[in-house]
Formats: C-alpha cells, structure tokens, sequence
C-alpha cells in the first residue's frame, strides 16, 4: 500500500480557468464524450494511503475520493479517512496538489459524533456544498445532510436534511436534469431517486416509482459523481454481487422524470475492474470520479487488497489517479 519510492509524474494538463464560473462541474458537463477505457497512471498509485494522514489516530485506509478544481486550476482531493478502534470510525479529509498527480495531505475538514464518508463535493452559483454519507449503526437510518463552505476547503456548516429515509441508503449523489435536482442512493440492492426544485429545501420529494430499480446488487450504490450529457445521465454504481464494492459499472439514465425511470448498462462489462495480482487495488475498486481537463478524463478511484483480504478484513483502501 506504500506510495512508489521512485515516481515519474507524467506532464500536467492545465486547467486554469476551465472551472471558472459559479457552477462546478457544470450541468452538460463541458466534454464531446463521456470517459471509457480507464487505465491506472503507471508509476506514481497510490497516491494517498492511510500513512500520509497526521490527525486522525493510527488510521487504517482513506477511501471515497471527490475531486475539485478551483479557477486557479488548484486540485483538490476530499475523502474518507478511516480509523477502527476510534469513534467516530471515519471523517472527511483533505488534499490538495498543482497538478493533479502529486498530492499532499491537509487535515481533516468534517468530523461529527457519526461515522462520514463519500464527500461528494460541488459549487452551485458560487457557493460550495459537501454531502457525506452519515452512518450510526446503533441509531438506525440516518438523513441525507447538505453542508455548505463557510470557507472552503476546511470550514463546513449544515444547511438542510434533504432526505430522511425509512431504511439505511447510501451515497446520495446528485445532480441537474431538466432544471431539477436529482439525488440517487441505494443499500447495494435497490436504488432510490429523489428530486427538488431548490438545493437547500428540506424533505426532498421521493420518485413515485421507489425503489427505482430492485434487486440489482452489480449495481445499485452509487461509486461516484454522475455526468450529465445533453441527451443522457452517466451514473456509476458499485458491484456487490460478490464482494462489497468489487469493481465499477456505469449505466446511462435515458429517462428521468418524476414518474418514470430507464437505464441501460454502458458496455458488456465493468467500466473500471481491479487488475487482480498483488497491489493496492488488486482486488476491489468501488468508487471514480473524472474530471474532464480538456485533454482527457482525470480520475480519482480507490482500490482494496485481494489476495489475503479476507484475513486482514476490509479495511485496506487507498487512492489513486486514473486516466480515461
């Protein structure tokens, strides 16, 4: 799981100014087509491992990676980070780099009383909002809570539950379809959808079809940020089927309202798949993000141990870049 001794970054893309505008990313997403065939930067993976964190006791992994460009085209990076005999057991991290490739460790930027993780990060008309999945075992489903920026990227306040579900779902992951918002979140069988005209309104409205699809454990949790198109929605979804959070399918939303719902799998296999071996994602990765940087699709993942996991137990994510 230790970062390579010997690191070549490759040349960076410059990214100044591609973000600037109150919206990030911006809903169509400004790319000419989505990302496929994802490949591991050769050389430099992981990038952040559970060694690099300072604040947070012996900490066993980081995981669920979100990545932000500023309009200075400053590279941020917010995840979890996990400690077993602490509690809470995780909270949400910080990173940051010049390029991209080559990160250093901040602090930890949100801790409550409950276990965080999957920071799925934003700017909407110039403020900034984090959604982590909030998770108390012992007290039962927990909402889906709205954080904004008082001062990005350490600084983070509650604004609304948006959700209150019945049962635990996670990783609410959101976005803009037809000037509405729309939020998907599952417990890794079926998979619900919740909409609402205003961000920051309280008691989001659930699909009348919910659960929107069911019994589909190769896809039904989200595994990161879905791109909006001009015609379609790609959303990712972790694999359960076999092991928690195996490898990354990506499907296309073709009809989306409140009433109905389609998708259709991208592709006859996984969209992202541990390369199997030996190594930091040899035996699971369950969660990218892509950024389009206007040469290519630069991606956040995390990946998990194979060989051997099922004695040292799951706790063994780090993070790494991916190119599509």
């Amino acid at each position: 799981m230790r970062t390579p001794s010997s690191q070549h970054y490759p040349d960076p893309v410059d990214v100044t100014g591609r973000y600037d505008r109150e919206t990030v990313p911006s809903y169509p997403v400004d790319a000419d087509s989505p990302p496929s065939n994802f490949e591991a930067v050769s050389g430099i993976n992981p990038v952040v491992t559970a060694a690099d964190v300072t604040d947070f006791g012996r900490t066993d992994c980081v995981a669920d990676p979100f990545l932000f460009i500023t309009e200075t085209g400053r590279w941020h990076l917010f995840f979890e980070v996990y400690t077993h005999n602490r509690t809470p057991t995780a909270a949400i991290a910080h990173a940051e780099s010049d390029d991209g490739y080559d990160w250093t460790y901040d602090r930890v930027v949100l801790e409550t009383d409950e276990h965080l993780s999957y920071p799925y990060v934003f700017r909407w008309e110039g403020d900034h909002y984090m959604i982590p999945d909030r998770w108390a075992k012992e007290l039962g489903p927990a909402p889906v809570t709205l954080y904004r920026a008082e001062s990005f990227p350490e600084t983070w306040t509650p604004v609304a539950d948006l959700v209150t579900p019945e049962t635990p779902l996670h990783d609410f992951s959101v976005f803009r379809w037809e000037d509405r918002w729309w939020g998907i979140l599952g417990d890794g069988t079926d998979l619900y959808a919740y909409y609402s005209d205003d961000l920051e309104s309280p008691a989001w409205t659930p699909h009348e079809a919910n659960p929107i699809v069911e019994d589909r454990p190769k896809a039904a949790r989200p595994g990161g940020r879905p791109l909006v198109f001009e015609d379609r929605i790609l959303a990712f979804y972790q694999d359960c089927a076999n092991r928690y959070g195996e490898q990354i399918h990506a499907y296309e939303i073709t009809e989306l309202t409140p009433t109905n719902y389609e998708d259709r799998q991208r592709g006859d296999g996984p969209a992202v798949a541990p390369p199997g071996g030996l190594g930091w994602n040899s035996g699971a990765i369950h969660q990218v993000d892509p950024w389009f940087d206007g040469d290519g699709w630069h991606c956040a993942v995390d990946g998990n141990l194979g060989l051997g996991y099922q004695v040292f137990g799951e706790h063994h994510w780090a993070i790494g870049i991916y190119r599509a």
